[in-house]
């Protein structure tokens, strides 16, 4: 025992000598400490992976926050984390750094390909692309430091502007080695963000600053956003995040690293993602690894054995729920060492496994501590009977609600709760639609979900909300869908839904698009948005749909239309 912490041995001793330094003895992490604590021990998770692991945790023990974990449930995604990294360093093919998706279009890309590759004949080092005015981060930061280093640039923030410029622009930045893009606060960022998120999604070398935005009431244009604005820009600044980590490149928040980091991969002929925390860099690795439900899962085991719901299991209740996860027993010696670490000493032929109590957050703990552990023949009972057990617990037993719940598992950030929807277990089955987009009407349920269900087709609902991280359980209802929707209303910002749909056709996926354009008068969330918003709203569908047209990806401004065409894809397909 340590400050009231059970370890259970060396796993456990390790991780928690980790968290005594990060936190002392305190009982939880908070929330912005949690990336760092990860790093400390060589794990390098993304933000949203972080994020669904806060949520999943909260969902689990029923607790009315979300900004910090346990010592349990770090446990457990510690050594899951570290089971794949060791898992992909050993054999790449095991764990593949980026997820299988159903919804790529198999054929080679006709048009993209060549856009994507990094050209041997760059025009110029670097392409300062981003917030333009009235932001001055070229001339003052920017500029001087790549002068310094010698390093070549494409400026598109030109007081002398004309628009032949439009193709000298374009040419620079596809012949460019590096994309440098900063998005900040001054901003809408609208046509950046969708940019971004295309140049993600088609690999491209990104060096890219992200600034959150400070809050409602704060200015841009002379404007004051509201708090639904806000949280429309914000996410859409965090879904960019999250889209860049996917393919595994960090994201900076600061000028200066980035231009040092730059300078370095140039001159040492670097990708970005070899940068590390000694530049200053967070790196990330597999983020698109689902991490938040291992947690479920075991919460699973564990309330299957707790009928009672009195939040506790005996040892030998808990013998059982860890052959339902693990599906293996603990061995006697085990069950002896388990006890020693509760305090007890007792021969292997008395152990007190009725009068041994253990928490949720104990049983986590000690599933991490055991679940790797190598087995000997010792320890194997009848491995048959270990799996008709579980198979048994989980499908018959009347108290395994939780078996269904995760079947069914979707994560909704509005109410902060995981539901029930149609996704499939684990988030892995197939659909034959993902309906992406707009959230502000009842385009899925009146329209869509109706025809889709009239053709026959299944179809993934996902959680309608203003402000989310693309978490990796949500993400695999994308790479899982064999075509995917994206309605881009006339009633919505769409921030985060523009930039999906960007990556998704940077990735080669099977997009449909249905864009419509905010209209002067109407009405956004309630909201009638300035002359100069709409402008910047209708920029980035501008350059959505101009990049889809050049992909070959089908745009349609009215919804049946679009829906039509899905419903021929899906058809033809199969």
């Amino acid at each position: 025992m340590s400050q009231g912490v059970i370890l259970y041995g060396e796993t456990t001793r390790d991780l928690y000598e980790a968290w005594y330094t990060k936190v002392g003895a305190e009982p939880t992490i908070p929330h912005h400490k949690i990336q760092s604590m990860f790093n400390d021990i060589n794990l390098f998770p993304s933000k949203s992976q972080v994020f669904e692991m806060l949520h999943c945790a909260r969902e689990c023990s029923q607790r009315n926050t979300d900004n910090f974990i346990t010592f349990g449930e770090f446990c457990v995604f510690a050594t899951e984390l570290r089971k794949y990294y060791t898992n992909h360093d050993r054999d790449p093919s095991t764990v593949d750094s980026h997820p299988v998706q159903v919804s790529k279009v198999p054929e080679k890309r006709r048009k993209g390909e060549l856009r994507t590759q990094r050209s041997t004949t760059s025009a110029y080092d670097v392409f300062l692309g981003g917030s333009c005015n009235p932001t001055t981060w070229r001339k003052d930061v920017a500029i001087p430091h790549l002068k310094g280093q010698g390093i070549t640039f494409y400026n598109p923030q030109q007081a002398n502007w004309v628009p032949e410029m439009i193709e000298l622009e374009h040419q620079a930045k596809y012949s460019s080695q590096i994309l440098f893009w900063v998005l900040n606060s001054e901003t809408r960022n609208v046509a950046s963000m969708v940019e971004v998120s295309q140049f993600a999604g088609s690999n491209r070398r990104l060096v890219v600053v992200l600034d959150s935005y400070p809050g409602p009431g704060h200015t841009i244009s002379g404007e004051q956003i509201t708090k639904a604005e806000y949280e429309d820009l914000q996410n859409g600044i965090e879904t960019v995040q999250d889209l860049i980590e996917r393919q595994s490149i960090p994201v900076f928040t600061n000028i200066e690293v980035a231009l040092n980091c730059t300078s370095k991969v140039l001159k040492e002929n670097l990708s970005i993602e070899e940068l590390g925390l000694k530049d200053q860099a967070q790196p990330v690795r597999l983020a698109h690894i689902q991490i938040g439900d291992k947690l479920i899962r075991l919460r699973e085991a564990f309330d299957t054995l707790d009928t009672s719901r009195s939040g506790k299991l005996s040892l030998s209740e808990i013998k059982m729920a860890f052959r339902i996860h693990v599906h293996r027993d603990l061995s006697p010696l085990d069950l002896q060492a388990i006890c020693s670490s509760h305090g007890v000493n007792a021969p292997l032929t008395d152990l007190p496994l009725e009068q041994i109590f253990i928490k949720f957050d104990e049983f986590c703990s000690l599933v991490s501590e055991y679940k790797t552990k190598v087995r000997d023949p010792s320890r194997c009972r009848d491995s048959i009977f270990s799996k008709t057990v579980h198979f048994f617990s989980v499908l018959v037993s009347p108290v395994s609600k939780a078996a269904t719940w995760l079947s069914n598992l979707t994560f909704s950030p509005r109410t902060r709760t995981f539901s029930a929807s149609n996704m499939g277990r684990r988030g892995s089955a197939v659909r034959d639609v993902y309906l992406g987009g707009a959230d502000t009407t009842n385009w899925r349920e009146q329209i869509a979900i109706p025809l889709l269900k009239k053709s026959g087709l299944t179809f993934y609902n996902p959680a309608v909300y203003s402000t989310r991280r693309l978490i990796p359980i949500e993400a695999s209802a994308m790479d899982n869908s064999r075509v995917l929707l994206f309605a881009i209303l006339g009633d919505s910002r769409c921030m985060s839904a523009m930039c999906q749909a960007a990556y998704l056709i940077g990735l080669g996926c099977n997009v449909v698009l249905c864009v419509q354009h905010i209209q002067a008068g109407s009405r956004v969330v309630g909201e009638e948005l300035s002359k100069l918003a709409i402008k910047d709203y209708n920029r980035g569908r501008v350059y959505l749909s101009d990049y889809a047209n050049r992909e070959g990806i089908p745009i349609f401004e009215d919804l049946k239309e679009a829906l039509d065409c899905v419903i021929q894809k899906c058809k033809s397909t199969k």
